[in-house]
């Protein structure tokens, strides 16, 4: 930035510093020509770049210019001039008085669904008239959500906007983009359109309501194969905004939820919690009436409690090989005492209260009993999703999934090998160390796969049981928890594989 005291491009006196991110530096500037103060953005060429990414990086800003110059928009930043000084491009957008969301995040924590679902909104709204106008942002990150004083919330920085029928526009310039907020289908295959927009928006929606990405490492590359290879933990402060992340999150963009869609579902998580009316209460005067809306709340949450959802099934797994228990981000059910699971939402029934041996689980236990046949011992409280043929059990940051098949491999041992060399091959175990592969003594035949990988906050520790229980019918049971604790939870997973009975 230069010193001297004169006009940029011959209207624009610079005052202060307003941030630096990336390639950019923003400034407030005013524009004495029409008496307005403007933010101003100096693009800075990194000086290792050759001559052909110089290039494309001004063309690229030629096109952030007209991309969100064509943007006419409530909550789109608006682009007033482009020009080029000292050696740098520059673009002069609106000065919006505000703060980024990530800089809310930073001073202040997560923010409520409600408020965040508000939020996606208003960035939803600005998605949709760029997409309306060919225009794809591709850099949706919580940076780059402006919160106004006023309430107006702004999406900013279409620095690696794409414009459709843009002839200037080649697959061989700089991918560029925040790794954490990048739709798998751009990071993996360079795919770029309308869907790719929405799963950053999610992401965006996740950090700000769980604190952070939903993918995050210490390098651009782990958080890449991350993308790759596993899902995002289940956010767990959601509430009413869980269905808008579960749709917006999900890796196949043709499985993504639409813009339309999204809309509906963030108005349904933005509603405000509305008081039940009290019939008999004149004026709905509750707070004359303490007891019954104590008593109201309390039916309300005894009817949730008595209620299980259980997720809609993805794709058929494959018999022993169960994934590395990705985290669904689909509708869970919290398994409890009172309730047995069933293939479908709706009421549950009766959990027998004793195992099929006659013994009752130890405390903090249920047994838990599959439509499909088999029971286990299952935590008290963890949540239940199935994912095709696999049940998954979340809880104190364990998981265990158990899979099954018709047709069983009869050297389980082999099967594993066979399995572990190709998961390995194509990353789905970051840091991968095998610890054995080994035929044990179970049912009719069965052999442990046990290793260790990176997971996304601390080194997991799984042991993977396929077990053959006849000719015609095999289970894998599938148990994951931090390696720090291993001791513990491998004492647990003991009581399951005693409290496991197959289908009769």
């Amino acid at each position: 930035m230069t010193a001297e005291p004169g006009l940029l491009a011959g209207r624009y006196r610079v005052t202060e510093s307003l941030g630096e991110g990336g390639m950019g530096r923003v400034w407030l500037a005013r524009d004495v020509v029409l008496d307005r103060d403007v933010a101003v953005k100096e693009v800075v060429l990194p000086p290792d770049l050759v001559a052909r990414e110089r290039d494309a990086l001004r063309r690229r800003t030629l096109r952030e210019a007209r991309a969100a110059a064509r943007l006419t928009h409530r909550n789109v930043a608006q682009v007033f001039d482009v020009f080029e000084a000292d050696g740098h491009p520059w673009i002069v957008l609106e000065h919006v008085r505000s703060r980024s969301l990530q800089e809310v995040l930073d001073a202040e924590g997560p923010l409520e669904p409600r408020r965040v679902a508000e939020i996606g909104l208003a960035v939803l709204a600005a998605l949709r008239a760029a997409h309306r106008a060919g225009v794809r942002h591709r850099d949706v990150k919580p940076s780059n959500v402006l919160l106004a004083g006023d309430g107006r919330v702004v999406l900013t920085d279409f620095g690696i906007a794409t414009i459709e029928d843009d002839g200037n526009t080649t697959s061989s310039e700089l991918l560029l983009g925040s790794p954490q907020f990048m739709a798998p289908e751009r990071a993996l295959r360079g795919e770029s359109g309308p869907a790719s927009d929405l799963w950053s928006l999610g992401a965006t929606l996740y950090a700000a309501v769980e604190g952070r990405p939903p993918y995050q490492r210490p390098s651009a590359v782990g958080t890449l194969m991350a993308l790759a290879a596993e899902e995002p933990e289940p956010p767990h402060r959601a509430g009413k905004l869980r269905p808008v992340l579960d749709g917006l999150l999900r890796k196949d963009p043709e499985e993504r939820i639409d813009a339309e869609e999204a809309r509906r579902r963030l108005l349904r998580a933005a509603e405000p919690v509305a008081l039940p009316a009290a019939s008999g209460i004149a004026g709905g005067g509750w707070r004359r009436r303490p007891v019954i809306v104590a008593l109201v709340v309390v039916v309300a949450l005894l009817a949730v409690a008595a209620t299980v959802v259980v997720a809609r099934g993805g794709r058929s797994g494959k018999g022993q090989a169960i994934a590395p228990a990705p985290s669904s981000l689909g509708a869970s059910a919290v398994v409890s005492t009172a309730a047995r699971p069933t293939a479908s939402a709706g009421p549950s029934t009766p959990m027998p209260p004793t195992s099929p041996a006659g013994e009752r689980p130890p405390t903090g236990w249920i047994d838990y009993h599959d439509p499909t046949g088999f029971s286990v011992y299952v935590p008290k409280g963890w949540t239940r999703s199935q994912r095709g043929s696999i049940v998954y059990f979340r809880g104190a940051g364990r998981v265990l999934g158990i899979d099954q098949t018709t047709h069983p491999n009869m050297n389980p041992v082999a099967d594993w090998r066979g399995k572990a060399g190709y998961r390995v091959a194509h990353g789905d175990f970051p840091g991968y160390r095998e610890i054995r592969i080994e035929a044990v003594k179970y049912f009719v035949k069965a052999a442990d796969w046990e290793f260790t990988f990176d997971g996304s906050r601390a080194r997991q520790h799984v042991n993977n049981r396929g077990v053959v229980v006849n000719d015609h019918q095999a289970y894998g049971i599938y148990w994951q928890a931090p390696d720090a604790s291993w001791g513990s939870a491998y004492a647990d997973l003991q009581l399951v594989f005693g409290s496991f009975r197959p289908r009769s």
